[in-house]
């Protein structure tokens, strides 16, 4: 049993009064054992100061992580098992993920050409393929290919007939401000287009400029989240 001090100081005067020695001597193992129970020892006290703290913004940013690996992997299976009401839920984690900020870096939405595998909303301008809440795994593509090292280009482009036939439309991009977090809004300036069908190479007179918001990239999953007035698209960067 422990004692406290108090304790210890009155069990002292007691046995000093029945034995009538001026001095009776005190158990020191109760008082050690008290004070090794109450207090941490010097060298815990000191491990606990240099031990490494948990950081919140890390726990979360691998939380994220393990959402859009299992966004990308449902995204990129086959249509006939694909969840689709998994996928709309995962997308909001996101979604909810990058609009509260989290760290941006330009060199990551390089690396391309990044494939729209999954679109939520109307349909950009640039995507004649798309539709309100699919899965865009079927034969024809639309991608985007930002290069941040090449003059800031833009092209986007749309498969019409497997890949020899497409239409693109090409220009640069250029952030709006300084943020290093997201949601990063970024401005595209096209200046031109082009028609690839049936062996013919036409020009195209598309031009004009627009905005849309980087919500979430994973460089290292090869998954981003683009938004755009309300609409989504989850790109993939395809697996060598």
């Amino acid at each position: 049993m422990l004692h406290s001090k108090s304790q210890v100081r009155q069990l002292c005067q007691a046995q000093r009064a029945r034995t009538g020695l001026r001095l009776a001597v005190c158990p020191r193992s109760t008082v050690k054992v008290y004070a090794a129970a109450s207090a941490p020892s010097f060298w815990e006290r000191i491990s606990s100061a240099f031990a490494p703290k948990a950081n919140p913004e890390d726990a979360e940013r691998k939380r994220l992580r393990q959402v859009s690996l299992e966004l990308r992997e449902l995204i990129t299976a086959e249509e006939a098992v694909v969840d689709l009401p998994r996928v709309n839920e995962l997308l909001d984690e996101l979604i909810a993920g990058g609009d509260a900020g989290l760290p941006f870096d330009e060199a990551a939405i390089g690396g391309g050409p990044w494939v729209v595998r999954f679109t939520r909303g109307k349909p950009f301008l640039w995507d004649l393929t798309w539709n309100t809440s699919k899965i865009a795994n079927s034969r024809n593509q639309a991608s985007q290919d930002f290069n941040p090292a090449a003059g800031r280009t833009a092209l986007n482009k749309v498969e019409l007939n497997g890949p020899e036939s497409f239409i693109s439309a090409a220009g640069t991009y250029e952030p709006v401000d300084d943020s290093a977090v997201t949601p990063k809004t970024i401005r595209a300036n096209i200046r031109s287009g082009r028609l690839v069908v049936w062996g013919l190479d036409l020009p195209l007179p598309i031009a004009g400029s627009g905005l849309f918001e980087v919500v979430y990239v994973d460089e290292q999953v090869g998954l981003r989240v683009f938004r755009s007035s309300g609409r989504y698209a989850v790109q993939v960067r395809p697996q060598e």
